[in-house]
């Protein structure tokens, strides 16, 4: 792994290089090169290979950069980081905080990654990004309240995502119930949220956020719908330190005043950024299709479904909601 990073930083600007010159930087032969360039699939990169010329990525890479973050986050989230930390690959970022020993420890840390084998999804799924293409980060807190108080922070953390994107210039991205990000009917990214506790008691959160930023020219990944980038949106996008820093920033501060957050202001932001309002969709619950028109969300964050002719009301969890045409 190490040395499949290392290439990669080398030829991170999508410049073309011969194996001899990587190679000579690595102190390996062009025949280790060579093996190490086809290994690079594994990250679900895109090498274009010019015969007697050399390599180079189909799309440049920006490595995630420590200081670079913490330089471009927002004052007050700094003050409150206990800890940030960036992985080359790991399993998951979200696993990781929520399965430390002391996830109380954890408060306020900041976990980012370049590429995860594991990365989560809601209801199991797996979420699928190339090597430095997304932004993917797990933020842990620790909470006094119950997590019975807790019921709209996913409506919360994703409208606190989206006010982001759209500052720094990603007009029209919006939110589908719960939590997935979503900008003209394709996919976007999405938020996952994990929590550790008793139901009357203290609990642990862990607030992960996958989004997909810049991926390889010709990428065919296993993913089962529609997706888009913010490349795709926006050309020439901000920096991917810069709006992971503003994400984080944005999240955490979230977080710190959660408390004093009016439920209903949260319902009242969220169905601002609502893109799927009015339009026609399949909900998939307990192995049952139901058709509808969605409505938006109710008080407590539910969503409001119009089926045959009646408003019907749906919580989070095993539910699968596609949009149809």
């Amino acid at each position: 792994m190490q040395n499949r990073v290392k290439l990669l930083r080398l030829i991170a600007d999508s410049k073309l290089y011969s194996g001899e010159e990587l190679g000579r930087a690595l102190g390996v032969s062009r025949a280790a090169i060579w093996k190490m360039i086809n290994s690079l699939s594994h990250y679900g990169l895109t090498i274009v290979a010019m015969k007697g010329k050399g390599y180079r990525l189909s799309r440049s890479i920006e490595f995630l950069d420590k200081q670079l973050l913490l330089s471009r986050m927002r004052s007050p989230a700094v003050k409150i980081l206990n800890k940030l930390e960036i992985f080359e690959e790991i399993d998951s970022t979200n696993k990781y905080l929520l399965e430390s020993p002391e996830i109380s420890d954890k408060h306020a840390c900041v976990i980012l990654a370049e590429y995860q084998t594991q990365g989560r999804g809601r209801r199991g799924n797996s979420w699928i990004s190339p090597f430095g293409s997304g932004i993917s980060l797990s933020i842990a807190w620790h909470f006094e309240q119950p997590v019975e108080s807790l019921t709209c922070l996913s409506l919360a953390a994703g409208s606190a995502v989206i006010r982001v994107l759209t500052t720094m210039g990603f007009d029209g991205v919006g939110l589908k119930w719960p939590n997935d990000i979503f900008f003209q009917e394709k996919k976007l990214g999405g938020l996952l949220i994990e929590m550790k506790g008793e139901t009357a008691g203290p609990c642990d959160v862990v607030i992960g956020l996958g989004l997909n930023f810049a991926f390889p020219l010709g990428f065919e990944g296993n993913i089962e719908q529609h997706w888009t980038d913010l490349l795709s949106i926006k050309d020439p996008t901000p920096s991917r330190n810069h709006i992971a820093a503003e994400l984080v920033s944005a999240v955490m501060l979230l977080l710190d005043s959660y408390a004093n957050i009016c439920t209903e202001d949260i319902i009242n932001e969220w169905q601002q950024y609502d893109c799927m309002r009015g339009k026609k969709a399949k909900l998939k619950l307990q192995g049952k299709n139901i058709h509808g028109l969605i409505m938006g969300i109710d008080n407590d964050g539910s969503l409001l479904m119009s089926v045959d002719n009646r408003i019907q009301k749906y919580t989070a969890g095993e539910i699968s909601l596609r949009m149809e045409s």
